[in-house]
This record gives structure tokens, C-alpha cells and sequence, in this order.
């Protein structure tokens, strides 16, 4: 069984579709998304229509990215939605029709919202990796750090774990389109909405495969020498 990681997708379905292809994950892989399914992508509604798909999957865990939650922040606390606006990017829901935002985010199918809320955690762990969108501080266990560490954290601030465990996550986008390797952290938000590439980490072998917003794919592998920093 592999756990495969897969960076920020923001609405990128075809490169997604071209990843999973390249990858080909197997019935008993672990896929882990490590959150920000929306915003600034072309195709917010395919992605989230795809993400429910997978849902149905066994051995899929999807995490909770800072731009999920402030769309739904957004819906749910009107005072909230000039932040998501400024920060979600051009035509963020143009995928779910044209018009006013205010009026284009009611058009939100029930599932979508549901996968938010309801599907998206946290964190996840396994004895060897803590699985975060953004960071966690060094001294803190996953289920007691802040939420909006959790989800906001720069990798600028990343070390190495109290626990000895490598923390995989996305967010501080890398816009060269490579992975940022700093051996007690691996960051695989590869900067496919600003013409980089989307990623997928083997977080045991270190394989690795990017496709960018095209649908062209790539592989390697990460050769690090200190994997715990």
C-alpha cells in the first residue's frame, strides 16, 4: 500500500485527471488531499463534482485548505465575503455560471457545501507523517494546535517536529513548480495556479509525479540525504 499526497488543486481538474492517470493509485493506496480545492482555477465545480467522486473511494483522506474555509466563511458569514473575494482570485466561481459572486455562490450544490464542511478535516497522522495543509508548530500535537495555524501557517516558520515525524503540506506556494524539501518538512503546493505544477508525493519512497495545467505530466524522485532534519 502506498500513501500518496497530493498538493493544492484550486480548481485544476484537468491536471488532477492527468495525475491520477500518470500515478495510477491502486484500490488499496491512501491518497491524502492536502486541501484548497477552490478558488483561482478555471474549473472549481468539476474539481469539487470530481472530489466527491473520490469520496466514494476507500483509503482517501481530504483535507481542509485556508481558501475552502473561507469560501464557506464566506457563505455562511456575510461580513466575511469581501476577504474570500479579495483573496479567491478572477472569476473564482465562473465555473458555476456568470454573474454577480453574491448571487453565482447560492448556485453552490448542496454536496459541494457538505464536502466542505462535513468531509474536510484538519490534519491527519500516521506514525511516521503529519499530514496539515499549511504547518504546525514544532512543540505541538496535531489535535491541539489552533485551527488557523493549522490552515495559515508559512513554511518560512517550518522545523523539525517534537515528534520525530515528517509533516507533509501545501500552501506556501512554490512558484519554480518543485517540491521544497527541507527534510523534516515537505511542502507540495507546486504552484499550478501560477504556472507551476500540481503534485503527488509516495511519502515512503519519495516518488514523485507533477502534471501542469495542460495535462502534460512528469516524474522523479526527491533525493534529500537528511530526511528528519
Amino acid at each position: 500500500m502506498r500513501t500518496l499526497a497530493i498538493g493544492d488543486i484550486h480548481g485544476h481538474l484537468r491536471a488532477l485527471d492527468a495525475l491520477l492517470n500518470s500515478v495510477g493509485p491502486k484500490p488499496d493506496d491512501r491518497i491524502v488531499f492536502l486541501g484548497d480545492y477552490v478558488d483561482k482555477g478555471p474549473d472549481v465545480k468539476g474539481l469539487l463534482d470530481r472530489m466527491v467522486q473520490l469520496r466514494e473511494r476507500p483509503n482517501v483522506v481530504f483535507l481542509r485548505g485556508n481558501h475552502d474555509e473561507m469560501l464557506v466563511h464566506a457563505y455562511r458569514n456575510p461580513p466575511e465575503f469581501s476577504v474570500w473575494e479579495c483573496l479567491a482570485g478572477e472569476n473564482a466561481l465562473a465555473s458555476y455560471g456568470g454573474g454577480d459572486l453574491r448571487e453565482v455562490i447560492g448556485k453552490i450544490p448542496s454536496e459541494h457545501w457538505s464536502f466542505l464542511e462535513e468531509t474536510c478535516r484538519d490534519y491527519f497522522e500516521t506514525p511516521e507523517h503529519i499530514f496539515v495543509h499549511a504547518g504546525i508548530r514544532a512543540h505541538v500535537a496535531p489535535a491541539e494546535e489552533d485551527r488557523e495555524r493549522l490552515l495559515w501557517t508559512s513554511l518560512l516558520t517550518a522545523a523539525s517536529h517534537h515528534s520525530g515525524r515528517t509533516v507533509i503540506c501545501g500552501h506556501s506556494s512554490q512558484r519554480s513548480g518543485h517540491i521544497a524539501d527541507l527534510g523534516h518538512t515537505i511542502c507540495l503546493d507546486t504552484g499550478i495556479t501560477s504556472g507551476g505544477r500540481l503534485t503527488c508525493l509516495d511519502v515512503e519512497t519519495l516518488e514523485f509525479w507533477q502534471s501542469t495545467a495542460t495535462g502534460e505530466c512528469f516524474s522523479g524522485r526527491l533525493l534529500s540525504a537528511d530526511r528528519h532534519g
